[in-house]
């Protein structure tokens, strides 16, 4: 019995080995599964890109406004309605970059430039020393202008405040109609004496 039990024995700690080993084979081969799997599961699942920085839109810029003022006068004008009149005293605002931009290519033949200063002599507006050269050369057609539209309108309408700002933005469109150029040089009008008899 002592052999039977020996061999008896011996096939009982082989049935643990070979547990073992078909343990170690599927733990291997499961592990292998697992790996497999988180390959085919990293090729088939890439990570998205890091996103670019966003671009800024870049606006074209505009041009550089250089407003400047001019005084057009006194002006005593009778209105529409009989016996009244206006004693008004105004300055024009434009914007000189724009006089500057036309004009260098309409007067383009100075110094064969295209652009650059516009009429002869430079601008004595941008030095503080008057109006712009085209404005200047202007002035009279301006006044009639000026005195077209204000001896149109009645006391009453210019009485307002809403009135004076209508009257403000027909004597710019007038303006700028008398500059006929592309774009209107003329942004605004300032009154600096206004008064109705």
């Amino acid at each position: 019995m002592s052999a039977k039990a020996e061999e008896g024995e011996k096939p009982a700690e082989e049935k643990p080995k070979k547990s073992k080993k078909k343990l170690a084979i599927f733990a291997v081969l499961g592990l292998v599964s697992l790996l497999g799997g988180a390959g085919v599961a990293s090729m088939v699942y890439k990570p998205a890109p890091p996103p670019e920085p966003a671009q800024e839109m870049v606006e074209p810029a505009e041009p550089e406004k250089r407003i400047e003022t001019a005084d057009l006068g006194q002006f005593i004008v009778n209105l529409s309605d009989m016996g009244s009149f206006i004693k008004v005293r105004m300055m024009i605002e434009y914007d000189a970059a724009v006089l500057d931009k036309q004009l260098g290519t309409i007067h383009g033949e100075e110094g064969g430039e295209a652009h650059g200063g516009g009429a002869s002599g430079g601008d004595k507006a941008a030095e503080g020393g008057g109006v712009h050269p085209y404005l200047a050369k202007k002035e009279h057609q301006f006044r009639d202008v000026i005195i077209q539209i204000i001896s149109s309108k009645k006391a009453p309408e210019l009485l307002t405040v809403e009135g004076k700002t209508r009257l403000k933005e027909e004597l710019i469109d007038g303006l700028n109609e008398v500059a006929g150029l592309e774009e209107p040089p003329i942004v605004g009008i300032l009154f600096t004496d206004f008064m109705i008899q």
